[in-house]
């Protein structure tokens, strides 16, 4: 069986308020100061779940992320920390600075259904059977589309 997994809010333990403060003043201040604490927080989070624990022998897992571009260097060493070396073969990053542009302009529904879109044709591709997300646009989106996909942590917005 191929499952996918987020990564924020799903297998990295997130404050999706704090990371969005941190988002905000780096986006709005463009100092290189808030720039530094929001990689900060990504590389100091803990694993919340680890995916091998929910995989058989036969299982492949893939992490299908919507971290923006600035966060891509710290989500490898991240999974590669946390995950090991072999994760960073089945580490699919969707997002690209037109979703970033999307958050910073505040438009978050936006961003989300973006990246629905964008997680759905790499789910396709990889030929993912089940995919674990916290965002429930992106769930919603996912199974309309015909995904199997699970909402984790009962998030609202």
């Amino acid at each position: 069986m191929i499952l996918s997994f987020d990564l924020d809010g799903v297998i990295a333990d997130t404050d999706n308020g704090l990371l969005n403060l941190l988002h905000q003043a780096a986006r709005t201040s463009g100092n290189i100061g808030a720039m530094h604490y929001l990689q900060q927080y990504y590389a100091r989070r803990r694993i919340l779940l680890d995916p091998r624990g929910l995989a058989g022998p036969s299982d492949e897992v893939h992490i299908v992320t919507g971290r923006v571009p600035s966060a891509f260097e710290v989500t490898r060493a991240w999974v590669k920390n946390w995950l090991g070396p072999a994760a960073l073969e089945n580490l699919h990053l969707v997002s690209d600075a037109n979703v970033e542009r999307f958050f910073e302009e505040g438009l978050t529904e936006k961003a989300a259904k973006e990246l629905g879109l964008r997680k759905l044709r790499v789910l396709q591709y990889i030929k993912s059977q089940v995919h674990f997300d916290n965002n429930p646009i992106i769930v919603a989106y996912l199974r309309k589309e015909g995904m199997t996909a699970v909402l984790v942590g009962g998030g609202l917005l």
